[in-house]
């Protein structure tokens, strides 16, 4: 019978017993999977209301608020920071469901959107200079927010510390 490989706990890199605010930077040139892995388990349930995207020149800013995963030990001990997320260059930001796109302004300001996960799409291959990074929704036909960027991008993730951190 042959021996199984036996992956290492990638856990280990996530989580931490610090409850340091996190400055998470992605490489330059970003390290693709290993980076988004990174970031997607940080913001992983993450909250923000789609009002408060900004995209000023080539950077685009995410205020919100994301569930602290890498502090998890049991139920009923997640904590929630306010943060900060910054891509650039952003190229384009676009709003998509069900595979449509949406017309800029159909979907409700102040509404919030919760992120499920992030990934490449697979524009990123395509042998130009830009590709897409997708965050995805929760939910039956969960909404998308396209970026357009360049293929040299930085992301930056910092959590605010003027606040007490909740608990949810």
């Amino acid at each position: 019978m042959k021996r199984r490989v036996q992956l290492p706990d990638f856990g280990t890199y996530s989580h931490t017993k610090s409850s340091s605010p996190i400055d998470f930077t992605s490489r330059i040139p970003p390290n693709l999977f290993h980076d988004l892995l990174f970031l997607s388990s940080y913001i992983r349930d993450a909250r923000f209301r789609i009002e408060r995207i900004r995209l000023r020149g080539k950077t685009l800013k995410i205020p919100m608020e994301r569930d602290r995963w890498e502090l998890y030990k049991r139920l009923g001990q997640l904590e929630s920071i306010s943060s900060q997320l910054t891509i650039n260059p952003v190229l384009s930001i676009v709003w998509e469901t069900e595979g449509k796109r949406l017309r800029k302004g159909s979907l409700p300001r102040n509404r919030e959107f919760s992120i499920r996960g992030v990934y490449l799409a697979e524009s990123f291959w395509d042998d130009s200079d830009k590709g897409e990074i997708i965050f995805k929704g929760h939910g039956k036909r969960p909404f998308k927010l396209r970026l357009t960027v360049r293929d040299y991008f930085v992301v930056h993730l910092k959590d605010r510390t003027e606040k007490n951190p909740s608990t949810r």
